[in-house]
């Protein structure tokens, strides 16, 4: 479910002109701007927890008759959201949270009106839910809503299994740089699996992802386990991994996974700087797909040109030729 402003401004702007009220003045009488007023009538936004209830009394109305835009009791969407903005507008979250473990309000209902409510009053509400009812899924939807160290708590309990893994790639665009950074450590010390920053590296940032590669090739953590954050990896560090090929501090075999990440100028370099006796036909073939056409050309008088074709009779190679 979920509300629908444009209704709700549409009633709010015949409630105004049955009072026969102009926008400036009813904003007056609310004490907000008639900018604002001109929002909620045009269906932009909806006025905040603390306004609705005056509002509604301005009216002779309830917050659900407002929210409800009017909508007779049998027939409304929303039956409890009132109760739970009038409740957090009078400073009451242990109530809201009391009315929500008993089940006299769906958490549906306070995962509506979140995008309203401030995060310091979310927080009070969500740290009285019973764990029955502060399941994944709601906090999930919560997350864009809640302050970062709700969610910073949120991962540390996912850390220490208490909640599982998944949340914490749910929660990573919204939780601090610290606790992400964090994680990382504990990656590198090994106390955590590397394939779980996985799902969350697009924000851990290049600087993060990088240390996590400077440990692989420093071989306190395997290779094999940072393949899958190649797509993050800095343009910096790639091209100092291709020159650790090109000087044979690493094993040339490395690249391959990181072969569609890498620009003309480090397959150039791979290319002039690496004996053609470390270029095997199974290395070629695999970064073949990846190579322009004219570095090709160049690549194969320096190889064993073959034993290249042999391996290579169905690859894009023999299309170059």
């Amino acid at each position: 479910m979920m509300l629908d402003l444009r209704k709700i401004g549409a009633y709010i702007s015949k409630l105004r002109k049955d009072q026969d009220l102009t926008q400036l003045e009813l904003a007056d009488q609310l004490n907000v701007s008639h900018q604002a007023v001109s929002k909620w009538e045009r269906g932009d936004s909806l006025p905040d927890i603390g306004t609705l209830p005056q509002l509604a009394r301005l009216f002779g109305k309830t917050v659900d008759d407002i929210i409800n835009a009017g909508e007779n009791a049998k027939n409304r969407e929303h039956q409890h959201l009132g109760t739970i903005v009038e409740e957090i507008a009078e400073n009451r979250p242990e109530q809201v949270a009391e009315m929500v473990n008993t089940g006299e309000v769906e958490v549906e209902e306070l995962v509506e009106v979140a995008p309203f409510v401030k995060a310091s009053v979310l927080h009070k509400v969500t740290e009285r839910l019973d764990s029955n009812v502060f399941k994944l899924d709601v906090i999930m939807r919560l997350a864009p809503f809640l302050g970062t160290d709700t969610l910073n708590e949120l991962v540390r309990q996912a850390e220490e299994g208490e909640i599982v893994w998944n949340v914490i790639t749910g929660l990573a665009p919204f939780v601090s740089s610290d606790t992400l950074n964090r994680l990382v450590d504990k990656s590198i010390d090994g106390s955590l699996e590397v394939h779980n920053l996985v799902g969350i590296a697009p924000f851990l940032g290049r600087e993060h992802v990088d240390r996590l590669v400077q440990q692989a090739e420093e071989g306190s953590l395997s290779w094999h386990s940072v393949q899958g954050l190649a797509p993050f990896i800095s343009r910096e560090t790639l091209s100092r991994l291709v020159d650790r090929v090109v000087d044979g501090t690493i094993d040339a075999n490395r690249i391959i996974s990181l072969a569609p990440f890498l620009d003309r100028e480090n397959f150039e370099k791979l290319i002039g700087g690496v004996e053609a006796e470390y270029l095997s036909p199974d290395l070629l073939a695999s970064l073949a797909p990846f190579v322009y056409q004219g570095t090709l050309r160049r690549w194969l008088p320096n190889s064993k040109m073959t034993d290249l074709l042999l391996v290579n009779k169905k690859s894009q190679i023999i299309e170059v030729i």
